[in-house]
C-alpha cells in the first residue's frame, strides 16, 4: 500500500490552519463556514416550540446519517426550509411515525431529504433505526448516550461496532445502522458543539474525515500517495494521524477538522489558492472525481497551476 505519511508535516499544516483561523486570516476573514449551523438551530427552535426536548438530538442524529456521499453544503442549504421542516417533523419522533408504515415513514424522508444515489440506503434503515430508538431508547437519543455513560469514546465503539461493520451485522447487535467511523464522529461532534448533550470527555473523540479533509492533508505533502488509493484506507490513516496530533498537542478535534474542512471546501473547491494559509505547503489539485465515481484518492493534479499559467501565457 504505498501510503506514506509525514508526521511533522501535519502537524505543521494543522497549525497554520488553526492559527489562520483563529486570527480570521484570508479565507477565514469572513469567520468559519458551517453549512449545518443553520439547519441545527432551526431544528433546536422548532424542539422549543413543540416543548419536545428531545427533538433537535434526534432530528441531528438521524440527519448526520445522510452527509456521507453527498456534498455538504449543497446538503443543508436544500433542507434548512422551515416550511418543509414543520410538515415533516414527524419523521424524526418515533412515537409519531411509528404510528405509520414503513412505505410511509420512507416516503416521508424522500419527500424532505430528496436524497439520491447511496443516501437512497439511508433513507430505507430509517424505519429500523426509529422503532430502535423508539423501542430502547424511549424516543430519545439522549437515553443512548446515557447508556454509555455520556463517554465518547464508547459511543463512537456503540456506533460503528466495527470498521466497516455490515448492517446486517449491527441489526444482530440491536445497534443503529448507517453509522461508520466517519459519520459517527461527525455526530458526536455537531451534538456536542451545537449544545445538544453534554459529554464527559467533550474534548476526546476522533477527527471526521472527508474528501476535503484527506484532499488537503495530500496536496500539502502531510499524506503521500503515488498512485490511486482506496478512499477508505485513505481516511482510516488520515483520521488515525490527526488524532494521534490532537491527543499530542492537547486540540480539540471538532476544531481540527472544522479548520481543514473550510480549507478544503472554501479554498480548494474555489481555487482560492492565494487566500490559502496552506498555500506555501500545496503542490496539486485533486479532483473529486475518482472519489464518487470508485471510491478513491488520486493523487494527480488537475489544474494547480491552471490560472496562473493561463495569466502568464496571456500576458
Amino acid at each position: 500500500m504505498g501510503i506514506e505519511v509525514d508526521k511533522p508535516r501535519t502537524t505543521i499544516i494543522i497549525q497554520k490552519a488553526l492559527g489562520a483561523m483563529d486570527s480570521q486570516q484570508g479565507l477565514f476573514s469572513e469567520g468559519v463556514f458551517r453549512p449545518e449551523e443553520a439547519y441545527i438551530e432551526m431544528v433546536k427552535n422548532l424542539g422549543k416550540q413543540l416543548g419536545k426536548s428531545e427533538f433537535a438530538s434526534n432530528a441531528v442524529f438521524l440527519t448526520t446519517a445522510l452527509v456521507f456521499g453527498d456534498d455538504t453544503g449543497k446538503f443543508f442549504k436544500r433542507i434548512t426550509d422551515q416550511e418543509r421542516l414543520n410538515k415533516y417533523a414527524w419523521i424524526f419522533d418515533p412515537k409519531e411515525a411509528l404510528e405509520k408504515s414503513d412505505a410511509e415513514i420512507m416516503a416521508g424522508c424522500k419527500e424532505f431529504f430528496r436524497p439520491a444515489g447511496y443516501n437512497k440506503n439511508v433513507i430505507l434503515e430509517w424505519p429500523y433505526n426509529l422503532r430502535l430508538l423508539g423501542q430502547e431508547y424511549g424516543g430519545d437519543i439522549g437515553n443512548f448516550f446515557n447508556k454509555h455513560n455520556g463517554d465518547i469514546e464508547k459511543i463512537l465503539r456503540a456506533l460503528t461496532v466495527r470498521p466497516r461493520a455490515k448492517t446486517s451485522e449491527k441489526r444482530e447487535k440491536r445497534t443503529f445502522t448507517r453509522y461508520g467511523p466517519k459519520i459517527a464522529s461527525l455526530l458526536i461532534q455537531w451534538i456536542n458543539q451545537y449544545n445538544l448533550y453534554e459529554f464527559g470527555n467533550s474534548n476526546s473523540g476522533a477527527v471526521p474525515v472527508d474528501f476535503q479533509v484527506a484532499r488537503v492533508l495530500i496536496q500539502t505533502g502531510a499524506v503521500q500517495l503515488n498512485q490511486p488509493e482506496n478512499a477508505h484506507q485513505v481516511t482510516t490513516i488520515v483520521g488515525r494521524i490527526l488524532q494521534e496530533a490532537c491527543s499530542q498537542s492537547n486540540l480539540e478535534p471538532r476544531r481540527v477538522s472544522e479548520a481543514l474542512w473550510n480549507i478544503g471546501s472554501r479554498g480548494c473547491n474555489q481555487k482560492n489558492h492565494k487566500n490559502c494559509p496552506l498555500e506555501q505547503f500545496c503542490d496539486r489539485l485533486i479532483s473529486r472525481r475518482p472519489y464518487d465515481a470508485s471510491g478513491q484518492f488520486d493523487p494527480k493534479d488537475t489544474g494547480r497551476w491552471e490560472e496562473e499559467l493561463e495569466f502568464e501565457t496571456s500576458h
